[in-house]
């Protein structure tokens, strides 16, 4: 009877399916919660880290010092149904692509960085796997954000000591041909700047480029005329006439030689633009003039005559040459991090001068001097500190800056290796006074040594926007620069070609004497010729044309 029962049992098949449901009931609840359950969760997920990336970016785009305020407004604002703990961490971010993505954020903690992290926990509410005790999944997403900071600034605009008699030589050596812009032409010049994204876009039409971006027209091949031209067509487009008549002057004269503006000018994140950023760099008209025939010259040496127009000299002569700027060293720059470094060219000025007669009472018929200077400046440099966006304080731009070794001498030099920047100069003493029966020979020496510290400048809003520049000078004062020369020179006497050495007091005090007086002469001298050239003797001019504290982007 059993035995045919369960045999029955067997062969009877109208219950397998309520069977095999019943034994796969548990595998089908636990695929069910595996489904749902992990789709919920990575739902949650992913709405975290929308919430995760708004608050980073509130974190950033504020006061660091009111992060976590900012960071729970926007975990309230995004209604996000569960309770949120919120971690923030202010810090600075890097742009910099040297440097590995999960190392360019660094934490701060005195609430000056231009970045923040934000880590939410939160929980994610379960269904199925209710059943088997787990309610909720505890779920962490974070998000880095920093702010958009730029800065524009540039080294070397030194423009106070305007002499348009030198100008014109200068520019003339330069070109080749004859400037002879008035004295107004070249005040309106200083009083005028170039709005650099206005004029790139203008270069890209007049030289007819096919560059889609402010780096590809940065990097291609054009003439100073083409240049010259886009610069006058921005001043025109920002109400500048005079000093755009006074760039097209520049125009008959200025040659077709080919440059690279890359050279000059570093466009920075705006590199990869084609439009956009106007207002933010912008330089001076006669400085960015000067610098364009510059570096499109062949001629890196340069000879002024300027005859007898200095007062208490005869006859001056000026030989000038300036150095190729350092690779990756631009004039200009706009960046947000501490590259590039900018830096001036190196300079060396070699001036011949003859003193008037008159200034050698009693001996004028007989005797001159003749009081040659070599100075070398090896250049200056500037890069971004920081950028100060904060909140409740005035927005500012810091800078490091310093200058480089000062070289300064009486004595001659051989003016055709003064272009050669490889090959050192040391001067040999010369023959101040030279005459029949009697020589004075003359030397004297400064160097300021080595590179100087960084020194900072902080420029703050109304300092940008009133163009201001700042002046960092060298510890060891090298003001005065022909004064000091003349003062520790050394005189010495010599009587028959240097058969007979002696001291004639009263020559040596009538040649020291008539040198002090052409002193002051010589150093305005210096200061405008290097004034021209967009540097100066131990000291760096800096200013900061723009800053831009943007909206926050998300990062890393």
């Amino acid at each position: 009877m059993t035995r045919r029962f369960c045999a029955r049992v067997l062969r009877d098949r109208r219950a397998g399916v309520g069977l095999l449901f019943a034994a796969a009931l548990p595998v089908i609840i636990g695929m069910a919660a595996f489904a749902v359950d992990l789709g919920a969760v990575q739902l949650d997920t992913r709405r975290l880290q929308g919430v995760a990336d708004a608050a980073a970016l509130a974190a950033a785009s504020g006061d660091p010092t009111n992060a976590q305020t900012a960071v729970q407004a926007a975990i309230v604002a995004a209604g996000y149904p569960q309770s949120v703990a919120a971690q923030v961490t202010p810090g600075n971010y890097a742009q910099d692509e040297s440097i590995a993505p999960s190392a360019r954020f660094t934490p701060l903690t005195n609430g000056t960085g231009n970045a923040a992290r934000v880590v939410l926990q939160s929980t994610s509410p379960t269904f199925f796997a209710r059943i088997f005790g787990k309610t909720n999944v505890v779920i962490s997403r974070q998000a880095t954000a920093a702010q958009q900071r730029y800065a524009a600034f540039s080294i070397g605009s030194r423009l106070a000591s305007l002499n348009g008699g030198i100008l014109n030589s200068y520019l003339s050596a330069l070109t080749g041909s004859n400037v002879s812009l008035s004295v107004m032409d070249y005040q309106s010049l200083v009083g005028a700047d170039v709005d650099l994204f206005k004029f790139l876009p203008l270069l890209r039409t007049s030289a007819g480029l096919n560059a889609l971006t402010f780096g590809d027209v940065l990097n291609s091949n054009v003439s100073t005329p083409q240049v010259l031209n886009a610069v006058a067509s921005a001043l025109s487009a920002d109400g500048q006439p005079a000093a755009a008549t006074a760039i097209k002057n520049l125009l008959n004269v200025s040659g077709g030689q080919s440059l690279t503006l890359s050279a000059l000018i570093d466009a920075g994140p705006f590199a990869t633009q084609s439009e956009g950023g106007t207002g933010l760099a912008k330089v001076n008209a006669l400085a960015m003039a000067t610098a364009v025939l510059q570096l499109a010259s062949q001629q890196r040496q340069v000879a002024l005559d300027l005859g007898a127009t200095l007062p208490g000299l005869a006859s001056t002569k000026v030989f000038l040459a300036v150095g190729q700027r350092q690779a990756q060293s631009p004039w200009i720059t706009i960046t947000a991090a501490g590259t590039p470094i900018i830096h001036t060219a190196q300079t060396r000025l070699f001036i011949q001068t003859q003193l008037a007669p008159t200034l050698l009472p009693g001996l004028s018929g007989l005797i001159s001097i003749n009081l040659p200077i070599f100075v070398q400046l090896a250049g200056a440099e500037g890069k971004l500190d920081n950028i100060n966006c904060a909140g409740g304080t005035t927005p500012s731009v810091t800078l490091d800056a310093r200058t480089d070794a000062v070289q300064a001498a009486i004595g001659d030099v051989n003016t055709a290796a003064l272009n050669d920047f490889s090959t050192p100069i040391a001067p040999t003493p010369t023959k101040l006074v030279h005459s029949l029966l009697v020589d004075v020979i003359g030397s004297s020496n400064i160097s300021t040594g080595a590179a100087e510290p960084w020194q900072q400048l902080t420029f703050g809003l109304p300092m940008i926007q009133a163009g201001q520049s700042q002046t960092i000078s060298q510890t060891v004062p090298v003001s005065g620069l022909a004064t000091s020369l003349i003062q520790q020179a050394t005189l010495t006497p010599s009587l028959l070609g240097g058969l007979i050495t002696l001291p004639l007091a009263p020559l040596l005090q009538s040649v020291g004497g008539a040198l002090q007086i052409v002193s002051p002469v010589l150093d305005s001298l210096l200061m405008t010729v290097t004034g021209a050239l967009g540097v100066g003797i131990g000291q760096a001019d800096l200013r900061v044309t723009g800053m831009r504290c943007g909206a926050a982007v998300l990062v890393a």
